[in-house]
């Protein structure tokens, strides 16, 4: 009788986490779909989109090569299996294939709105980000058993700023923290019990975590890293039913798993492979070439705390994590992140090693190592794969042993005031910055490009003009979206991003209001030929920031500000 009651409240307790778990998948859904509709096309969606598409329709892969074809495959389904607008071959044969130009005419001169294109798109981005949501949540009840850890977890993912953020647009960040998070997964529990199973859905992860993005050689050599330590601390990583006749010795151990990883890449290779319909898979080996030699090709405009780089910086990512991630999360990693470290570090004379601190530490500690080594500082979504560890770490708070009443009483703090920081946030969480930093005013003076100006806003710029009654402006943008699409009026200044001439009129001389709008980055001079285009402007106070991504600025009564400002010259475009 008291076994019967008991299983039902067990029952009861995990079928209740399972909709608390739902509900969080639906609020991080809901989000996206507020995002989706107040955010213009970020910088890269209109190319990549464009190359998902080319790919589907022309059978080939060369458009857009540094960037595997996976995500960009699944981006353009919708298109494949809904309107089907024409391809512009004729554009694409006479650029070279060149996806800023393709892009643009494919979706703001195909006649079909470019919301109506884009809407379907970021929407199964969106859902990759739910995969994340429920990973997370998943790994983290099966390694801290507690359903209350799981919930923790996909709760601090799903009111993660950036995750969202990221999720809600074509960028290939969230389909490798989502392939990388899986992988990862799948291999902890293959070192618990060794399944054939296991090893295949292990594998296919593996090959198609590294179809999402070529930074993904990061995670595998993080994967080889953990694997490394977790043999030499006693574990077992090898093929199912392997037992050597004379027991396990170190040597034995080690040649299982060069065994078992040899088996791995062979899965994930053949899965690579697929995703480029194998005849194409050279186009993989070229586009990791020029990502290795990226810096060559123009790509080193870099900001940290009022310094211009062409080079990056080492401790970049450091400072971007510190200002970007919430204060909630981060507070709530501290403990059971430091008790990993500390396990990681102690030897284990048990017959059983730890599993957690390998699998949880090493993989993203090596990956934010490989990519503050490359100094690409394009911004926190770079290392979003290893943000997403720190979801299942702090959910450790949860688990069972000493403390734990105090532990759930900081934990339901943390989670609260990530979600409310998140909640305050929205829906411009690609311009999210911290408490710490003073939000997106003061976050912007310490990390830009993508982490607050990523061209997001001129939705933003036309519903303040209409709301003042501003006819015209002077607009530095920095993307590739077009103010013309919105019925923005506009005179240009210089800017980054624009494909082609740089369109616009001039603003009358005796206009009744003389208004700049610079975007963040251009206003940091990060792109622009002069870097101090616009350092007269900085030192004003804006009349308004919009979305956090572009600054306003009223002169109408400043004659010498718009005589400076009329001598600018337009930026040419590309």
């Amino acid at each position: 009788m008291l076994a019967t009651h008991q299983r039902s409240v067990s029952v009861m307790r995990y079928g209740l986490a399972v909709v608390l778990a739902a509900g969080l998948v639906a609020a991080f859904w809901w989000q996206g779909e507020r995002f989706i509709a107040a955010n213009g096309p970020t910088f890269d969606e209109a190319a990549h989109l464009a190359a998902g598409y080319s790919y589907w329709t022309t059978g080939s892969f060369r458009m857009n090569r540094e960037d595997p074809p996976l995500l960009k495959l699944w981006w353009a389904l919708p298109l494949v299996l809904g309107e089907r607008p024409p391809f512009p071959h004729d554009v694409a044969a006479a650029t070279g294939h060149d996806h800023w130009h393709v892009g643009t005419v494919l979706v703001y001169g195909s006649g079909v709105p470019p919301s109506a294109m884009l809407t379907p798109a970021r929407r199964m981005n969106l859902a990759v980000g739910c995969g994340v949501v429920l990973v997370a949540g998943w790994w983290a009840f099966r390694a801290w058993k507690s359903p209350l850890a799981g919930l923790a977890a996909s709760a601090f993912a799903a009111f993660d700023p950036n995750l969202l953020a990221l999720s809600c647009v074509l960028s290939t960040d969230v389909g490798l923290t989502f392939f990388a998070l899986l992988t990862s997964y799948l291999l902890w529990e293959y070192s618990a019990a060794a399944s054939r199973q296991l090893l295949i859905a292990a594998g296919v992860s593996l090959g198609l975590m590294v179809g999402s993005k070529l930074s993904a050689l990061g995670v595998v050599a993080g994967l080889g890293v953990a694997g490394g330590l977790f043999v030499l601390r006693g574990g077992v990583l090898a093929l199912p039913g392997a037992t050597p006749p004379g027991g396990w010795t170190t040597r034995s151990r080690l040649r299982a798993t060069l065994d078992l990883a040899f088996r791995l890449g062979v899965i994930g290779l053949v899965t690579l492979a697929a995703t480029y319909g194998f005849i194409h898979f050279d186009e993989w080996g070229r586009g990791l070439k020029f990502q290795l030699t990226r810096a060559g090709h123009g790509d080193g405009h870099f900001y940290l705390c009022g310094d211009l780089s062409r080079t990056g910086w080492y401790h970049y990512f450091l400072v971007a994590l510190a200002v970007k991630l919430p204060l909630g999360l981060l507070a709530a990693s501290l403990v059971p992140g430091v008790s990993l470290l500390a396990l990681l570090g102690r030897p284990d004379g048990s017959t059983k090693p730890s599993r957690l601190p390998v699998w949880f530490v090493v993989p993203p500690l090596v990956f934010l190592a490989a990519a503050s080594y490359s100094r690409v500082d394009l911004g926190i979504r770079v290392v979003l794969p290893a943000v997403a560890f720190l979801y299942v770490v702090a959910a450790g708070l949860a688990a069972p042993g000493c403390g734990r009443a105090v532990r759930l009483i900081l934990l339901g703090g943390c989670v609260a005031w990530a979600g409310v920081s998140g909640w305050i946030a929205a829906p411009h969480q690609i311009a999210y910055f911290n408490e710490l930093s003073g939000g997106p005013a003061g976050g912007v003076r310490v990390v830009a490009d993508s982490n607050a100006d990523w061209g997001q806003d001129l939705p933003q710029l036309k519903a303040y003009m209409d709301r003042e009654g501003i006819g015209a402006v002077y607009l530095s943008y920095f993307g590739t979206d077009r103010p013309e699409a919105y019925g923005i009026r506009f005179q240009p200044l210089p800017g980054y991003g624009r494909v082609g001439p740089p369109g616009g009129e001039l603003t009358p001389v005796d206009a009744p209001r003389h208004v700049v709008a610079v975007s963040a980055n251009n206003l940091l001079g990060i792109y622009i030929a002069d870097p101090d285009t616009f350092a007269w402007l900085r030192t004003r106070p804006p009349t308004a920031i919009l979305g956090g991504s572009i600054y306003l600025f009223d002169l109408t009564a400043d004659p010498d500000a718009i005589r400076r400002l009329r001598a600018v010259p337009a930026n040419p475009g590309r």
